[in-house]
């Protein structure tokens, strides 16, 4: 065949496809020499992946409009997106096989997609992105009570895969009448026992923390909560009587109810959220992350402090809007990383997002699922013989007709 007849026999192959913008291609191309040779200054950030929700054959199902491919793709898959200009449909729940993943993805705010319960929509995958500094340290061991690590940076580039996993949050419905259930075992969770935040642990007990959360978020709630089963958990020395306790023995062991889940007055904190605080938190990743960074500031570790804090936010019944911004702020911490093949203490898959703590010699986690952006666990590991976990929780979430139903 000669190049006549070839030209003659490829006409009409790209007819379907439109002409390549010269937006689309400085940026494939600024793209494809960040994959050839890494980036002196911080890469330009593109418009976030819209997507469109939409029912195909009585499923849940995302559309992207358009792209943004990963820096991990090679320089030849990189030319090939390139000169093709293929659109990349994100898989449904029913697809088989990885879809590739994307530095960071915003949900178009339709109500199908915060009111239907969670439909997986794609499987975030991790995603190459800027190299990340030299780790800041932590406090010096045995030094004063007060000292501090270093805290962490300012908010610039995306370094990690964290914000893919909020394409999936939603909120499960809840009808009025009905209730939230969170249902959290805990091994050897420290625990909040003062307006000092100074923490204490029950290390090899076993607790819980059952949650049920009116449909109306504005009501009572009831927790029934337990720290450490087998153990008569009486009042810490000093404690007041709450106002909030129903029946038990103390704060550590009892029944609560409070409007708003309130049950542990007056002080507010990310371990101690009351709804003002969760309202007063910002909705944009960058401004949030950088709440994490000045509230984490004054830790003994920031940069583990901070993951910790949005662990500790993420066990309690958030509105989705929060918990997306909490995944898209974590994309912008440069020492996070992502095990997308964890699994919890009872089995279920899971995406570990961890950090060191140095202070402490521990690997933090947060287990969140991949498929709905919940947190399902943590887990807190020995960075030393016999490296075995000291803190570990599992959560599961449900919705219930009454309060005391757990199913």
């Amino acid at each position: 065949m000669n190049d006549l007849e070839l030209d003659e026999a490829l006409a009409g192959f790209r007819d379907d496809v439109p002409e390549m913008s010269e937006e689309m291609f400085l940026l494939g191309k600024i793209r494809l020499e960040a994959a050839v040779e890494p980036a002196i200054e911080p890469l330009p950030e593109p418009e976030p992946l819209a997507v469109r929700f939409e029912v195909v054959g009585g499923r849940g199902q995302s559309v992207p409009r358009s792209r943004r491919p990963g820096l991990w793709l090679t320089a030849a898959a990189a030319c090939a997106v390139l000169a093709v200009g293929t659109t990349l449909v994100v898989k449904s729940s029913g697809d088989k096989g990885p879809v590739p993943g994307v530095h960071q993805m915003s949900v178009a705010q339709t109500p199908s997609a915060v009111t239907q319960a969670p439909v997986p929509l794609s499987t975030p995958r991790p995603s190459t992105s800027y190299p990340a500094p030299p780790r800041r340290p932590a406090a010096a061991k045995g030094g004063p009570q007060s000292h501090t690590g270093v805290r962490l940076p300012a908010p610039t580039v995306v370094y990690n895969a964290a914000g893919e996993l909020a394409v999936n949050v939603a909120d499960l419905p809840v009808s009025p009448g009905q209730y939230l259930f969170m249902a959290r075992q805990e091994w050897g969770k420290p625990i909040e026992v003062n307006r000092n935040q100074q923490l204490t642990g029950t290390p090899g007990l076993g607790g819980y923390w059952n949650e049920w959360v009116p449909a109306d978020r504005s009501g009572v709630w009831r927790l029934d909560r337990d720290v450490a089963t087998g153990m008569e958990n009486g009042p810490i020395d000093g404690e007041a009587p709450l106002s909030s306790m129903i029946s038990g023995r103390s704060r550590q062991e009892g029944t609560f109810e409070a409007v708003g889940g309130v049950y542990f007055p007056p002080y507010t904190s990310w371990r101690n959220p009351t709804p003002e605080f969760v309202a007063g938190l910002p909705r944009d990743p960058k401004a949030l992350y950088q709440r994490l960074v000045n509230d984490s500031a004054d830790s003994y570790d920031p940069t583990a402090e901070a993951l910790d804090l949005v662990g500790e936010l993420l066990g309690r019944p958030l509105p989705a809007d929060l918990r997306r911004s909490l995944l898209q702020a974590l994309a912008y911490h440069p020492w996070l990383r992502i095990d997308w093949n964890a699994k919890t203490r009872d089995g279920r898959p899971a995406v570990s997002l961890q950090i060191d703590d140095r202070f402490i010699d521990h690997l933090q986690e947060v287990l969140v699922d991949g498929a709905t952006g919940q947190l399902i666990g943590t887990r807190s590991t020995q960075l030393y013989p016999p490296n075995k976990p000291t803190d570990e929780t599992i959560v599961h979430w449900s919705v219930v007709d009454r309060v005391g139903a757990t199913s």
